[in-house]
């Protein structure tokens, strides 16, 4: 039942999505319904959750006492792994912007239990169902505004007027809320003119090693940049595994890939990694434009968010701000847009808008983005009561990281017109190993022909089933050349020649790329790429030994590969 623009005892109000803002918010309706006196009837649907990479949760200082508030009971257990801090690397450069002790917790069991976020969602819908909340596992298709017609019976009639279709179903409500995450929302099936957070394409996975341990004082890493199509490469370690996050307009599972074999290259990641889960997400990249309608709002990311926004404490304050403005006047549109969007989530708003443009700045800030974080957080700006910082951090805030990753990308620009480029060098660049090969190829058989065929000339062959190690071990082991093909698990064969190509530790290795997609396309990539050779599947052995000889020089190698095209030789062959 509702009486004018309020809800009243008795009336029914929907929550669409079981994460972590739906539970919040189920919980925060009933803790400050009955703090009114009030009795609600609250319903979460569920259904749709994916739970596949299993994030990790960072819980700041903030997120811990909110969580406390709504009767959530925290284990002691998670406060077991704490962040030190957390690192910003660009270009060579690195700064750590320290974490106060006790500040950053990452909670997480996975992979012998939940993921960090599950285990929150999991307290907090404990906490709602134990307030009176009722759990739904039905996927919701839209949400229709439909008053009761006057012959209706009276139960229906005071059901309220908003139907919640799911799954081949229908129930009435009061009031809807959408707490979604920054995926693929509703749309104008939610209310029309519906317009939530922008979001921005990012890839998540899970990397195990072969000896998981526990660091007594772990760094997070933001690397910026790593890849043309990658803005930014986030690494969270937990207590088995480590978390990471890539993101960018265009970015791609094989981006992802190669970022962190260039991670683990660079010593950002520990080698040896085998990749358990990936999977594409979205992040919310700034504040949405029209998040509420007649008692209906969107909370969470799905109203909210950007980036380099890390932790829960924005999607928490948005879900007591949600609950408090429903219950002062939710169903009048102009009272909920004045009471949950510019008095409640002013602040978190303003704070979102920023930090998606502070985003958009960390290429362009380039080698002197680290600094600029430093910068920002020794500016120690005011936060406000429900404002705090970028990464989980108290400092910096996302306006002042804003104006100075501004200036310095700025800095950078003109820089750039001054000098000329320069890469750096590295401090200690292991020697090439003469007779070493290695050979990268998925198909069994191929790697084994191969490796008996270098192996008859006395030469020493690693074999890689997987190229998730390839670039870790090019770096550490310089071969006299790698056999490559184009078509593998992870990461195509010459996107992976064009990364050791463009790095200084790896630029001068040799590499041949075979591949059985013998198209004159393939070829001129592969050596527009860098690859010394193009060799066409089933591998003439005679061919592949005069060239990794030195009888064949490269530039004859490449004019043999376009000439002969798939003919090659009409020796016995080395099929894949």
């Amino acid at each position: 039942m509702n009486l004018g623009n309020r809800l009243t005892s008795g009336s029914r109000v929907a929550v669409i999505g079981g994460g972590i803002a739906g539970a919040g918010l189920a919980a925060s309706l009933l803790f400050n319904g009955r703090a009114r006196g009030l009795t609600l009837d609250v319903r979460l649907y569920s259904g749709g959750l994916s739970d596949r990479t299993a994030p990790p949760a960072v819980l700041t200082p903030e997120c811990r006492s909110r969580l406390a508030a709504l009767g959530c009971r925290i284990p002691t257990e998670w406060r077991a792994h704490e962040l030190r801090g957390i690192e910003i690397i660009a270009e060579g450069r690195r700064e750590l912007l320290s974490a106060s002790p006790g500040g950053l917790w990452v909670v997480d069991a996975w992979p012998q239990g939940e993921g960090g976020l599950a285990q929150v969602r999991d307290i907090l819908a404990t906490a709602a169902s134990a307030q009176g909340a009722r759990f739904l596992e039905r996927h919701v298709d839209r949400v229709e505004r439909q008053p009761a017609a006057p012959d209706a019976p009276a139960t229906v009639r005071s059901s309220g007027s908003l139907v919640v279709r799911a799954q081949g179903g229908g129930e009435r409500f009061h009031a809807v809320a959408l707490a979604g995450g920054a995926g693929p929302l509703m749309g104008d099936a939610f209310f029309p003119g519906f317009r939530p957070a922008p979001t921005m394409p990012a890839v998540q996975a899970r990397l195990r090693h072969a000896s998981p341990r526990l660091e007594l004082t772990p760094l997070a890493r933001l690397w910026i940049a790593p890849l043309p199509k990658v803005e930014a490469l986030f690494l969270l370690p937990g207590a088995d595994s480590v978390y990471a996050l890539a993101f960018g307009p265009a970015v791609t599972p094989a981006d992802l890939c190669q970022a962190l074999m260039m991670a683990a290259r660079d010593g950002l990641a520990e080698e040896g990694f085998e990749l358990t889960a990936l999977e594409t997400t979205r992040l919310p990249y700034g504040p949405g434009r029209t998040l509420v309608a007649p008692g209906q709002l969107a909370v969470g990311p799905a109203a909210f968010g950007h980036p380099l926004q890390l932790g829960l404490s924005e999607t928490l304050a948005s879900c007591s701000r949600a609950a408090v403005a429903m219950l002062d006047g939710g169903l009048d549109t102009d009272t909920l847009d004045r009471r949950y969007v510019r008095e409640g989530l002013g602040e978190l708003m303003e704070d979102a808008a920023a930090g998606a443009r502070a985003a958009s700045w960390l290429r362009r800030a380039g080698r002197r983005a680290p600094a600029a974080f430093v910068a920002a957080k020794a500016r120690r700006a005011t936060v406000g009561i429900y404002g705090g910082g970028v990464l989980g951090l108290s400092a910096p805030t996302p306006l002042t990281l804003l104006s100075t990753l501004r200036w310095a990308g700025l800095r950078e620009l003109m820089g750039s017109w001054l000098r000329t480029t320069m890469e750096p060098v590295p401090l200690a660049v292991p020697e090439l190993e003469p007779d070493l090969y290695y050979v990268v190829d998925d198909d069994p058989d191929a790697r084994e022909a191969l490796t008996a065929l270098l192996e008859s000339t006395g030469a020493k062959v690693v074999a890689f089933a997987d190229e998730l190690a390839l670039f870790c071990a090019v770096a550490r082991r310089p071969p006299t050349a790698i056999l490559l093909d184009v078509v593998l698990h992870w990461v195509d064969g010459l996107r992976l020649a064009e990364g050791l190509k463009q790095h200084p530790l790896t630029r001068g290795t040799r590499v041949v790329v075979m591949s059985g997609l013998n198209r004159p396309h393939v070829r001129q990539r592969a050596l527009d790429v860098g690859a010394e050779a193009f060799l066409p599947k089933p591998v003439d052995p005679e061919r592949l030994l005069r060239i990794l000889t030195g009888r064949m020089s490269a530039s004859s190698a490449a004019s043999d590969a376009r000439r002969t095209g798939d003919t090659g030789s009409t020796s016995d062959r080395y099929a894949s």
